[in-house]
């Protein structure tokens, strides 16, 4: 790599810590699973997952460390979702709309889809076993920004662009009508309606803006 890809690669990481210092640490707690077999790994799962059971009993800590755990054995697939996505809409919320929002989409997300679960178990419409359910993961958080982002989509684009994201999602939920998808809709609405919130939209269009133009 010349120094000139080098430097760029620098400003890029160094302009979403947050976003890269997250993929970092999911990076080693996905190694700590794969070394822990397929038993140890869903111990560790349902010991931090956002289930019915772990929620009644221990909210807080669950909605904090289920973020720092995948549910599966590959890490890499998500670094492009968090290059594309997830860096780009750090950069240009800055840090502190970024974490409120991701986290704000992730707890609105998880209790409305284990509010759906709950529901599903009193038509008895869902099996029992799933008030224990591994639920761990970043794809709340991560659909929060990624609606957030949607705002910096240029003008002509961005009706569209959030009515297909919306539509799409809606659908998924009809066809599966299970907790993680209609936790999917609910963050990407929650990011969605914290577009007002983001700022320099018509300065920093996404996807055009490099890293090195970012403002502070």
């Amino acid at each position: 790599m010349d120094d000139a890809k080098l430097d760029g690669t620098v400003r890029a990481v160094a302009s979403a810590p947050l976003t890269f210092g997250w993929l970092l640490v999911l990076f080693v707690t996905t190694r700590v699973q794969r070394s822990a077999g397929r038993r140890g790994a869903k111990r560790i799962q349902r010991r931090h997952s956002t289930n019915l059971r772990r929620l009644s009993s221990e909210p807080s800590r669950v909605l904090a460390a289920s973020l720092f755990w995948l549910d599966g054995r590959m890490w890499w697939p998500y670094v492009p979702m968090f290059v594309g996505v997830v860096a780009p809409a750090e950069r240009r919320l800055r840090w502190w709309r970024w974490l409120l929002v991701g986290s704000a989409a992730h707890a609105v997300g998880t209790f409305a889809g284990q509010g759906f679960l709950r529901w599903s178990l009193k038509k008895g419409e869902a099996p029992r076993r799933l008030t224990n359910a591994r639920d761990v993961g970043v794809s709340y958080f991560v659909l929060g920004v990624a609606g957030a982002l949607s705002g910096y989509v240029r003008p002509r684009w961005r009706a569209g662009s959030q009515a297909t994201a919306v539509a799409a999602l809606t659908a998924n939920a009809a066809l599966r009508p299970t907790f993680t998808e209609v936790g999917h809709l609910t963050s990407l609405l929650v990011g969605l309606a914290a577009v007002p919130l983001a700022p320099d939209r018509d300065r920093l269009p996404y996807p055009d803006v490099a890293p090195g133009k970012m403002g502070p």
